[in-house]
């Protein structure tokens, strides 16, 4: 598992970004999150809270998400924009001159400079691992299902596209892009060298991603889904699925906040990351426990909660792998949010939402 955290894994991300942010209520007074490669931390700090700390044990994706918050800061949207990727436009000469003016601490720039010059400056967004791997597929998936496949990015009601899905997308060619979605051994080579968590769910992994597709096409237009378009096009195309650090008023606010808000980004495991405070109201876990031992991540809940403060909120999500961690102390709340998670553009994720309730008072 070692080798899996040395690399930089994220530019892009595999998680929707607007759950977290429907969750996190205004101006929570402090709250910890995986880093990531920061994309899915950025926007919450448009909802004004008072102190943040990014956390993560891979030194390359705190490098990038260092990067992303001093675009934030300093660049503004269109600069922001272009560097990432998110303009195909954008040239390489444009990304080194926005790079140039950044203030980065040394090192950082040392390692993404190398970074950038090895790809050529292109875009950032396509860095990391698993968005390559996506591409990777997004080619296999051209070769089984080609036009045909792509052809339900043309429609922008749901209706239609249903009706496509339904009737005219390559299902029977789609089903073998499932069936090398679902191997487990063809993840594990492709990316996560041997540290993918084992499937827990009770059912095959290529049936569960049956669901995941169905529900995608049938339930959401699939232009607002970034993770489709990958897997699709091994890029980004329609402006309507970028996430949502690239709505423009976002970003406003997010740059304005941050100039309130105590941010601080750090390298640890988020759980001893956690245990230094004691004033944390919103704890997002993304996928971690899905990586710890058995018990480790059954402890999860406990283990926080010395360092919450009142009804703290703990988000955790798990792919094949979903931990049921002891919730002694804490009150499920995923049911409420259900309307939310039923509109997260991956449905990588199995999405459970814990609040801390406050010990009973004793009467006299």
């Amino acid at each position: 598992m070692a080798e899996y955290f040395e690399r930089l894994n994220y530019t892009l991300g595999d998680e929707d970004t607007a759950l977290e942010h429907a969750i996190l209520p205004e101006r929570a007074k402090h709250i910890v999150g995986v880093a990531g490669c920061g994309g899915r931390l950025l926007p919450l700090l448009a909802r004004s809270p008072m102190r943040m700390t990014c956390t993560d044990i891979s030194a390359p994706q705190l490098a990038f998400t260092r990067l992303r918050f001093a675009l934030l800061e300093q660049t503004d949207h269109a600069s922001f924009m272009e560097f990432l990727g998110y303009q195909p436009e954008s040239s390489a000469i444009r990304r080194q001159s926005i790079f140039q003016q950044l203030n980065l601490p040394s090192a950082d720039r040392r390692w993404l400079a190398e970074l950038f010059r090895s790809r050529d400056w292109k875009a950032p967004i396509y860095m990391g691992a698993f968005e390559q791997t996506l591409q990777r597929l997004a080619k296999v998936n051209g070769l089984f299902t080609g036009r045909a496949g792509r052809e339900i990015f043309r429609h922008s009601e749901l209706g239609a596209q249903t009706e496509y899905y339904r009737s005219r997308f390559p299902l029977t060619r789609w089903k073998a892009v499932i069936a090398l979605l679902g191997n487990a051994a063809v993840l594990n080579s492709l990316l996560y060298r041997g540290s993918f968590p084992p499937n827990n769910l009770g059912i095959s992994s290529r049936a569960a991603y049956q669901q995941i597709f169905h529900a995608l096409f049938t339930t959401q237009v699939v232009k607002e889904s970034f993770f489709l378009q990958m897997l699709f096009f091994g890029e980004l195309r329609y402006p309507q699925g970028y996430p949502l650090e690239c709505d423009p008023i976002i970003f406003s606010r997010a740059r304005e906040r941050l100039q309130q808000c105590e941010l601080r980004v750090v390298q640890a495991d988020i759980l001893d990351c956690v245990a230094t405070f004691a004033d944390v109201d919103f704890v997002s876990l993304s996928d971690v426990p899905s990586f710890m031992p058995q018990g480790a991540g059954a402890s999860v809940l406990q283990r926080l909660r010395p360092a919450l403060s009142g009804q703290a909120l703990i988000v955790m999500r798990g792919h094949l792998h979903v931990v049921q961690p002891d919730s002694a102390g804490f009150c499920d709340i995923t049911a409420q949010y259900q309307p939310v998670i039923a509109r997260e553009t991956t449905q990588l994720w199995r999405v459970q939402v814990y609040r801390q309730t406050p010990p009973l008072q004793a009467f006299p």
